[in-house]
């Protein structure tokens, strides 16, 4: 496994740290049932994916740093990230029920929700919100070169 590879997956199971401690937090507290504080998730994932970007373009690696390059660290750090992530929540939600129950009580696809499908959705989740958010990142640490589209006349 090169730098790169080690890279992606130290971020992304940082990130995956980052995430399952917000959610044990919240299980303490009582406020897991609370699909809308899922949002700060996104707070998380964000970070995650920025700081791999920032650090991989920062960092002498084989690889030269450009847009596509930045993207697709992005992409693997959300893809790390998702799968570790969504293999905790299903093994967690397959131990306790109970709170796929107070989840599946809020979801309008009732019939269709099991440890497997509930990892599976936050698995597409979490990918399309990395994907975003490698987008979104690379907008601001993009190298900017700015090229002209024509000379200025002279008139």
């Amino acid at each position: 496994m090169g730098k790169e590879e080690k890279h992606v997956f130290k971020y992304g199971l940082t990130t995956t740290a980052g995430l399952i401690a917000f959610f044990l937090l919240m299980k303490i507290l009582g406020l897991a049932e609370i699909t809308e504080l899922r949002t700060f998730n996104a707070v998380i994932m964000f970070a995650g994916v920025f700081l791999s970007i920032k650090r991989f373009r920062d960092r002498p690696f084989k690889l030269e740093f450009n847009y596509l390059t930045g993207i697709a660290a992005g992409f693997f750090t959300g893809l790390v990230t998702a799968a570790s992530f969504a293999l905790f929540v299903g093994i967690y939600i397959y131990f306790d029920p109970i709170f796929l129950a107070a989840i599946v009580a809020d979801n309008p696809q009732k019939e269709f929700l099991n440890p497997l499908t509930a990892g599976m959705v936050l698995f597409i989740e979490a990918m399309a919100s990395g994907f975003l958010f490698s987008y979104i990142s690379m907008q601001y640490l993009k190298n900017d070169i700015t090229i002209p589209l024509s000379k200025a006349s002279k008139a």
